[in-house]
């Protein structure tokens, strides 16, 4: 992490802050999201797992950059972070696979994406101090790369403009996590440099990503069989 200027009570405070901001503004979105998705109690509850996904990690984020390293509670928090973009991909498969998918194309993606995810999150746990950030990002990369075959599938049935969402929200991720990886750009020295800019992306990406899943949330497409 980059020298930053802290504020009181704030270590980071645009990484943290955004982030806070963030987590109240896509609770605030989960209203909509979930009205839109009432009537099915299957649909409800992938849009509840996707809302509470994007929120657990943007807590846990805005918290990790809000205490001092000095303190205990960071470390702890810092596991729980990391962790929390894993549990985030996989809540962004979820309602996707969930309303629009049926069969093996709904249950087998969502087994291999929540497996992958459960085992990311239990070996970077147990080797937490090992894994570089460049693995740690090929690891992040690899499993958002499981999107692939359901974002074709997608766009075969239903055309490219309607997966453009998940397109600019995928490119929002990977390019804020490449940015982060070569530690650029510094914009404004000590307050806004590359980490704070992988936080703005993270939220460009969730954003895309919630008004995908708007968009399908009300259940009216035909699914994608079998």
């Amino acid at each position: 992490m980059a020298n930053t200027i802290s504020i009181a009570g704030f270590f980071e405070p645009f990484s943290s802050l955004s982030h806070l901001l963030g987590a109240l503004l896509f609770v605030a979105l989960s209203i909509p999201l979930l009205r839109r998705g009432w009537g099915n109690s299957a649909r409800t509850a992938s849009l509840l797992v996707f809302c509470s996904g994007a929120v657990f990690l943007l807590i846990m984020s805005g918290l990790y950059h809000l205490l001092d390293p000095a303190g205990n509670a960071r470390p702890v928090v810092r596991r729980l972070d990391h962790a929390a973009i894993f549990v985030l991909i996989a809540c962004s498969f979820t309602p996707t696979h969930i309303i629009v998918f049926r069969g093996w194309r709904r249950w087998g993606i969502l087994l291999i994406v929540w497996t992958y995810a459960i085992v990311a999150i239990t070996l970077k746990m147990i080797y937490f101090a090992q894994v570089s950030p460049i693995l740690g990002l090929a690891i992040y990369l690899t499993m958002g790369g499981i999107g692939l075959y359901p974002a074709i599938a997608l766009w075969r049935r239903f055309g490219f403009v309607f997966i453009l969402p998940i397109f600019w929200g995928g490119l929002a991720y990977a390019l804020g996590g490449v940015l982060e990886s070569l530690h650029w750009p510094i914009l404004v020295p000590g307050i806004v440099q590359w980490h704070e800019v992988f936080h703005v992306a993270v939220l460009i990406g969730l954003g895309f990503h919630w008004a995908f899943t708007y968009q399908i949330a009300d259940g009216r497409l035909q699914p994608i069989p079998s």
